[in-house]
């Protein structure tokens, strides 16, 4: 599956109410995005920043999830904007994780932080 399609199809699992699994997903194909973008604009320097540090708080227990895709081919129009998409729809999956009640409250801030840290991503890509 190309890179684009697979990012348009885990925002739109996500916004239907995406598991943990789908949304590790999402944090893999945007780090990969990172990897393969990084150099050609610093904006994606600063994007990076961001994942890495949402990834290893967490994501940590989901090292193994694999997403089968492509690289993304090019820093353009259409992959900025699957990726800023697919984060948006990933930040609003942790908003609605840190208003649940039934976690304790140090994983509910823990998913505020990262729903933050995930809209300063978009904001460095766009």
């Amino acid at each position: 599956m190309k890179y684009v399609d697979a990012a348009r199809e885990i925002t739109a699992r996500l916004a239907r109410g995406g598991d943990d699994a789908v949304a590790a997903g999402a944090i893999q194909l945007a780090i990969e995005a990172w990897k393969c973008l990084a150099g050609t604009d610093l904006a994606w320097d600063r994007f990076g920043l961001e994942l890495l540090d949402v990834r290893a708080r967490l994501y940590s227990d989901h090292d193994d999830v694999v997403v089968d895709a492509g690289a993304p081919v090019r820093d353009d129009a259409e992959t900025r904007l699957a990726v800023t998409a697919l984060l948006e729809q990933l930040a609003r999956h942790h908003d609605r994780l840190a208003g649940e009640d039934q976690g304790d409250l140090a994983r509910r801030l823990s998913h505020d932080a990262g729903a933050r840290q995930l809209r300063r991503a978009v904001a460095a890509l766009v």
